[in-house]
């Protein structure tokens, strides 16, 4: 049977009176066949039939077994790796209070239920909503019409500033040459017990995406804004992509705040809202009414344009959840796929010999170089000396934006809107190919740099695909390729090497490690 017609084929039933009654079904057919994922009122939940998968426990669902999975495999994207070696690319499972969830596994099923309109929707949990003030708002974690009208509205006035054109190209060419002068000099002061790199990549790749969100540019020296990403990287690694405890079992934040992580998790949910707040505070004490510097001011005179209307949603906390969603996908996810990449380069030393000497070979126009200009990033498509000196940059980039897509689990409500409970969809992403870089780092061929290269074209696919890929692809390429042609990484002498595998959160996460740095000219 088609995995994507089984995992459509979700029967939701509902008891009207606490499990005694008529029932109200709402199906979702196939020509195969259905799966049914069923539900009473009260707090004890039973699987009907479900599409494989452990046995649910009242109240808990399969909240014991999922933690003792996490608890031996070491991080919660193996869990659920071995839940589907155990039960089928298909598994049906329920965490806490939440509603029923499927993993999906698998890059094909993958591909075809993310590019299904059935499964544009995100999930609707506690901890979902408690990070932009108790409502859907933003455009991670809000769907329907409010996503349609805010990710076009973004996207759409973005690209007025530059968004997805050479100007953009220009901005974070010019950010990877600060970061690369930077390292040369950090890398010389520090010398033989090298630069601590796990979160070097933030603010460079955070400023070319805020730059024409905030119209500002924040400084290596600003100390405010160094213990918000602190922060913002602590609240990451806090909680896994399906919320956590709190999102299962939200009453438990009354009984006992501390032990479940409430207290820390509110204040620091407070305190980033209020730095976003205090932004947009700023951009309407000196808004033009006839000219934008930003989206932000964009927003603003579109909110002026839409008050009083009923139902609207261009509202000033629907603001600070889109800067907050901008600012947190523009500082995590690149700047964790750099991490990865340069951690590989400094545990595979020849493998880094190797892109030194390809870039050295092939690049007739100097990518970052200090006394260089950028390279363009649209003409590497169509020379292929530019794009051949990337083969190995691109590959270890893709393998690292592959574990982060493999282990970044996307919640995608489930259902067309005539349900009145949806099930839940969890999807994870792994290429499936024999021999994957991190077991054979040198067995790539040219032939397979460009399957890998179409591959992280697609990663993470559908209708749901990150507003920011275009710009996130050139941040790699370009921020990459600028410090491999003229920096070499290596592992302080007797220092422990990284563990390759990362650290457990929404997204994975490296390894604090260290670096040392020298110049190649």
């Amino acid at each position: 049977m088609d995995i994507v017609n089984l995992a459509m084929s979700v029967l939701i039933t509902r008891s009207n009176d606490a499990g005694i009654g008529p029932l109200t079904h709402s199906v979702i057919g196939t020509q195969h066949g259905y799966c049914k994922l069923g539900y009473v009122r009260a707090d004890h939940l039973r699987r009907v039939v479900v599409c494989a998968g452990p046995s649910w426990l009242p109240v808990l669902g399969n909240l014991l077994h999922l933690k003792r999975l996490v608890q031996t495999t070491g991080f919660h994207h193996l869990a659920w790796e071995r839940l589907s070696q155990q039960y089928g690319p298909v598994v049906g499972l329920k965490l806490g209070m939440t509603p029923p969830l499927i993993l999906v596994s698998g890059h094909r099923a993958v591909t075809q239920t993310l590019n299904m309109e059935e499964l544009d929707g995100r999930p609707d949990g506690f901890v979902f909503r408690f990070r932009t003030m108790g409502e859907r708002r933003g455009v991670i974690f809000t769907d329907g019409e409010v996503w349609k009208e805010q990710r076009r509205f973004s996207l759409r006035n973005l690209r007025e500033f530059g968004f997805g054109k050479r100007s953009m190209e220009a901005l974070i060419s010019e950010e990877a040459r600060s970061l690369l002068m930077r390292l040369m000099e950090v890398g010389g002061a520090a010398g033989p017990e090298g630069v601590p790199m796990h979160l070097v990549f933030t603010l460079p790749v955070l400023n070319s995406l805020w730059s024409l969100t905030a119209g500002m540019r924040y400084s290596d020296e600003d100390a405010k804004l160094q213990q918000f990403i602190n922060l913002l990287n602590e609240m990451t690694r806090s909680v896994d992509s399906t919320g956590g405890i709190l999102n299962y079992l939200p009453s438990l934040r009354f009984l006992a705040p501390g032990l479940t992580g409430f207290d820390k998790f509110s204040s620091s949910q407070n305190k980033m809202w209020s730095f976003f707040m205090d932004i947009v505070k700023d951009h309407r004490e000196t808004l033009s009414s006839d000219h934008a510097r930003d989206l932000i001011d964009v927003f603003l005179q579109e909110m002026d344009l839409q008050k009083g209307e009923e139902g609207t949603s261009f509202t000033e906390a629907q603001l600070v959840a889109l800067c907050k969603d901008l600012f947190a996908a523009g500082s995590e996810t690149t700047s964790n796929t750099l991490s990865f990449a340069i951690m590989f380069m400094v545990l595979n030393p020849a493998v880094q010999a190797r892109v030194h000497t390809e870039l050295d070979e092939v690049v007739t126009l100097c990518i970052g170089r200090v006394d260089g200009n950028p390279e363009d990033v649209e003409r590497r498509s169509s020379q292929p000396p530019p794009q051949s000196s990337c083969r190995h940059s691109d590959r270890w980039i893709l393998h690292t934006q592959g574990l982060n897509a493999a282990h970044e689990s996307m919640e995608l409500s489930y259902g067309p809107k005539s349900l009145g409970r949806s099930a839940q969809l969890q999807t994870r992403q792994v290429p499936q190919r024999e021999g994957a870089p991190s077991s054979r780092p040198l067995a790539l061929t040219v032939r397979d740099s460009n399957k890998l290269k179409s591959l992280m074209s697609r990663i993470l696919p559908g209708r749901r695909r990150c507003l920011g890929e275009t710009m996130a692809r050139n941040s790699l390429f370009l921020f990459f390729t600028a410090l491999l042609q003229n920096l070499t990484f290596s592992l302080p002498h007797g220092a422990t090497p990284p563990c390759p595998q990362g650290v457990n959160g929404f997204t994975l996460n490296t390894q604090p490690y260290h670096a040392v740095i020298h110049s190649r000219r």
